[in-house]
Parts: structure tokens; sequence; C-alpha cells
């Protein structure tokens, strides 16, 4: 395995195997809470209830490295979150009719699903007037929603960058030249969360001008 390279566990099939050993609904919210943290210490907490729980399952995960199947030791490089393999299993299940048949007619049902969706997700962008793909402003619009409910308090710093938000409950740090946030939801996906938003807000910039350019 390249040390210089990223390798995740796809964290359904993880836990598939994981729940053979460690059956229960408290023993799996448990696994997908410590996966699914974006940052060490709500990871180092969910770990800690694991522990509580089951001793053996939490000794278990910690052999596994952190960055191989939770999103608070993911690297912020791919600007990609995605901890299951749903494409590939929405593909093989695509081609599923024609993976019995001789090679040929094997190749022909491959080029036609293949040919056919090109040509529907072309139509699809050809007609979509925005200029972030679909999904990721559907992303962009929930933390819209939600920036509402944080308040901005910028540092007073030259560029106007470096922020504290709050709710009056949480504070998280946001830093707009380093396109970083400390929930790490920024930093992991390209796309800004309501922490961002509230800031982008505040010095009256469009949303849509912080999402990586990955999403252009």
């Amino acid at each position: 395995m390249d040390e210089n390279v990223d390798h995740r566990f796809c964290v359904k099939h993880l836990y598939g195997n994981w729940r053979k050993k460690y059956p229960g609904q408290e023993m799996k919210g448990a696994l997908w809470s410590a996966a699914r943290a974006n940052t060490m210490s709500h990871w180092e907490k969910t770990m800690d209830k694991l522990k509580e729980l089951n001793e053996e399952a939490w000794n278990d995960m910690k052999q596994i490295p952190i960055k191989q199947w939770s999103r608070a030791g993911y690297s912020t490089y791919p600007k990609c979150d995605l901890q299951v393999n749903n494409m590939c299993e929405a593909f093989n299940r695509a081609i599923l009719e024609y993976r019995d048949k001789p090679i040929i007619n094997m190749l022909e049902g491959l080029k036609f699903y293949l040919t056919n969706r090109i040509v529907k997700q072309r139509d699809m962008v050809i007609r979509y007037q925005g200029d972030l793909c679909p999904t990721i402003q559907k992303k962009l619009e929930v933390s819209k929603r939600d920036a509402a409910a944080w308040l901005p308090l910028s540092a007073g710093d030259p560029r106007n960058s470096l922020f504290e938000v709050t709710n009056g409950t949480w504070k998280y740090a946001v830093n707009l030249d380093a396109k970083s946030c400390a929930c790490r939801r920024w930093d992991l996906t390209g796309i800004p969360c309501c922490h961002v938003v509230a800031c982008i807000w505040y010095n009256n910039t469009r949303p849509e001008d912080f999402v990586d350019p990955y999403y252009w």
C-alpha cells in the first residue's frame, strides 16, 4: 500500500463485518458516530463512548488507522468526505444484466448503458442554469439556511478574513483566506459550511465564490 496515497475503507462494509462480532443498535450508533466525527476532539469523545460500551470493540477499531475510516483523520486534499462506495455499488447493480453474457454481448451492453447515461447527463447539464454542480448547489443552500443561527465576530484583521462564529453554545474559528473552519467541513469538502457562510455574508460577498474550483 503506497504511503503517499490515501486509502479509505467503505464504512458500510467495515461495519457489516464488525457487527457480526459486536451486534446491537448501540454499538452501531457508536461506530458510525466515530466514523462521522469531523474533528479529533469529537472522535475521541465518540471513541470513549464506544469504550464504555465494549472495550474489546474499542480496541479493535483503535487498531485501524483513523485516516482510513473516520472523517476526523481524513486528508483535506481530495475535497471528499465520502465514507461508502455507493457509486461502485450502483454501477455494479446497473450492469448486472450484462455481466453473465458472452464477452462481445457484455461489452455491447456496457457500451449501450454508458453511452445512454453520458447523453442523459449531458442534456441535463445543458439545461442547467447555475454555475455550480446541481448537487453541490443544493448542499450550499443547506449551509445558507443554517447560517442564520450563527453570529460571526470579526477578529479585525486587515483582510477581514478571521472570525469567531458562535450560536451561543458552540464556537468555531473561521479563516476565509485559508479556506478553513474549525469544524473541518469546509476543509474536507470544499463546500462552505454554515459557519463560513455567516462570515461570507458579514463581508457582503457570495458563498458561491468560496466553493472549491473542483465544483465549477
